[in-house]
């Protein structure tokens, strides 16, 4: 790889990896395209990114943000703003691949995080499913009241 291209990429990647991204990192040897195409299409569709790159770019790349990492044998690079929805989309591939999908860790808020951290994060429930959650609590009591209020108008109707 050419000089300029590697400065290339460590500059797009230094824009990309910012703190306000989750970055996930995962040893992929033994995927086939297509694991890995399902893999990039699952992440698209969540709005992050996938990339496949060398692991002294990727380190000089997030020096260049200030984050202090290193990598070892072969990478792919997961990130994106929505940290829980990737997290669990790495380990979902991580369990549906198990011999060849094995995640390393990840890079939060500019600090390096274990394995351990992302299977945890991964359990947490996403901003859709909290939003549903709130609005199912929230629609318990006016459900009570509503139906509070048809029985006390069957009431008085049977009065009448």
């Amino acid at each position: 790889m050419k000089k300029e291209l590697k400065k290339q990429i460590v500059e797009e990647l230094s824009n990309e990896f910012t703190k306000d991204v989750s970055i996930f990192y995962a040893d992929f040897k033994g995927q086939s395209v297509k694991d890995l195409e399902a893999l990039r299409k699952a992440v698209r569709e969540a709005d992050g990114k996938v990339r496949i790159v060398k692991n002294t770019l990727a380190r000089l790349a997030l020096a260049n943000n200030g984050i202090e990492a290193s990598f070892e044998e072969n990478n792919i690079f997961i990130w994106g703003e929505d940290q829980i929805t990737l997290a669990k989309l790495v380990v979902k591939h991580a369990k549906d691949y198990k011999d060849t999908f094995k995640i390393k860790g990840a890079v939060v808020e500019g600090e390096v995080k274990d394995v351990a951290y992302v299977e945890e994060v991964s359990k947490l429930p996403t901003k859709d499913e909290l939003l549903g959650m709130v609005a199912f609590m929230m629609k318990a009591p006016i459900a009570k009241f509503a139906w509070g209020l048809n029985k006390l108008i069957e009431k008085k109707s049977e009065e009448n």
